[in-house]
């Protein structure tokens, strides 16, 4: 089956890819696709306004924008990207930078054919990684070409104006908070902020919006009015509804403002399927791994996290504004990377447990991945004590916010410490590596 037009609608997107054989049709998943073809109409339409508003300056109502929310695994982002990446808007960096688009997209390597989802178990193949524009070589000029997911815009396909972008929401937030701190001593610098929003932004696609930091959430209400004001669409993914995020937090009645934005400007939608594509595809082998797995027969330590992290990853967006090979970088420093892709980072042991490595570190690294890969565990002798305090803090953390861990060591979790100084926070740690194999864990929701 040939791929649908540029700018086909996400229904029209996902038929193909069901009758190209890339992932299975989820009947669960069509109330989601209605109200993406909805938005994705509207934003194509061109807006109507007549000339007394164009007098007054006033600008046209922006579509509602979509909170799809519902358990693990059930194909939310998959449906979200399937939708950003075929509206013909300018794929647009963060306010105030220049020069990335969004993480770029690869082609699944495993082969595998799928079931619906791309957020939990990446089954889709993308024939193009997304890139910045290009121009044709030579001297002659051409048509300047934008490549966004899988599809390839021209310039004359492209809706002039703002554009969209996709990002996970604790990046988000993150960037916001730097923002403000750029405008420290401007009266309302959310005014500023909101404003250079409306003039590059039409579209705002977030991952994972989870609310935890009471610094997030005195700020939301007044950050989503600014930009629900600029007429900027959000559309957006969680694993909660909007009624009960924040939920039992600090302050919480500063908050439920912004959950009054949510259902005022977004339709409000659960994805109930009953199917969990992010657990189906850990599962399908163990997610730690000891030499005597290799001692059977099976692919060394090495080429197992290889084939892990293809099957996880695929079809997922590569790296931090598309650099898959790192380095990560928290607060200033670098931290090397094996490898990133949207949700998923792949370390080596040295490099998070064998420097100076903070707890903060651990925390950032958490709240930004739902699934971390890690190769090289050693066993802890008490010479190498240092490390291995660093490992029980990484582990706390992961644990703490229900990140899957696959991971390959010398030695099973209880034997990993051997050393005197450690031994009971140690047990704590091999308790919870145990707990972390399992299926119930796998399928938490992770906590961003």
């Amino acid at each position: 089956m040939s791929d649908p037009a540029e700018g086909a609608s996400p229904s029209a997107r996902y038929a193909a890819g069901v009758g190209r054989g890339e992932w299975t049709d989820d009947p669960a998943q069509h109330p989601a696709l209605r109200e993406l073809d909805r938005l994705h109409a509207a934003l194509l339409d061109s807006p109507k306004v007549g000339l007394l508003d164009r007098l007054r300056g006033k600008r046209p109502e922006p579509p509602r924008g979509l909170y799809l929310w519902g358990g693990v695994g059930r194909g939310k982002t998959f449906l979200i990207d399937l939708f950003f990446d075929g509206l013909p808007l300018k794929d647009v960096a963060a306010a105030g930078c220049t020069g990335s688009p969004s993480p770029a997209r690869r082609a699944n390597p495993s082969g595998s054919r799928a079931t619906g989802a791309r957020e939990e178990e990446r089954p889709r193949r993308w024939r193009g990684p997304g890139r910045e524009a290009r121009w044709p070589e030579g001297p002659d000029e051409g048509t300047r070409e934008t490549c966004i997911g899988d599809n390839t815009f021209s310039d004359s396909q492209l809706i002039d104006g703002p554009g969209k972008r996709r990002t996970h929401f604790h990046r988000f937030m993150r960037e916001v908070h730097a923002q403000l701190r750029a405008h420290a001593g401007e009266s309302d610098p959310l005014v500023t902020i909101a404003r250079e929003w409306r003039r590059r932004l039409r579209v705002l696609v977030l991952d994972e919006f989870f609310v935890s930091d009471i610094g997030d959430a005195m700020l939301l209400a007044r950050l989503l009015g600014r930009l629900f004001a600029e007429g900027v669409v959000l559309v957006t993914s969680s694993n909660t509804e909007p009624r009960d995020l924040y939920r039992d937090g600090l302050q919480r009645e500063r908050f439920l403002p912004a959950i009054a934005q949510i259902e005022r400007h977004c339709c409000v939608l659960l994805l109930d399927s009953a199917h969990d594509y992010r657990l189906r595809a850990l599962t399908r082998s163990p997610v730690y791994r000891t030499p005597q797995a290799q001692a059977t027969g099976e692919p060394d330590s090495e080429a197992w996290l290889q084939s892990r992290w293809d099957e996880l990853t695929a079809g997922a967006p590569r790296g931090h504004d598309g650099q898959e090979q790192g380095p990560l970088r928290i607060e200033g420093r670098d931290i090397p990377v094996r490898a990133l892709a949207e949700g998923h980072a792949w370390f080596d042991f040295a490099a998070l447990c064998e420097g100076p490595r903070a707890a903060s570190d651990y925390i950032e690294i958490a709240t930004e991945h739902h699934t971390v890969l890690l190769g090289g565990i050693p066993c802890f002798d008490g010479r190498n004590d240092d490390a291995a305090r660093r490992f029980v803090t990484l582990i706390d953390e992961l644990y703490d916010r229900h990140v899957n861990l696959v991971c390959a060591a010398a030695a099973a979790p209880p034997e990993l410490y051997t050393g005197h100084k450690l031994t009971g926070a140690f047990e704590r740690t091999a308790s919870r590596l145990i707990e972390m194999q399992s299926a119930e864990y796998l399928a938490l929701a992770h906590r961003g």
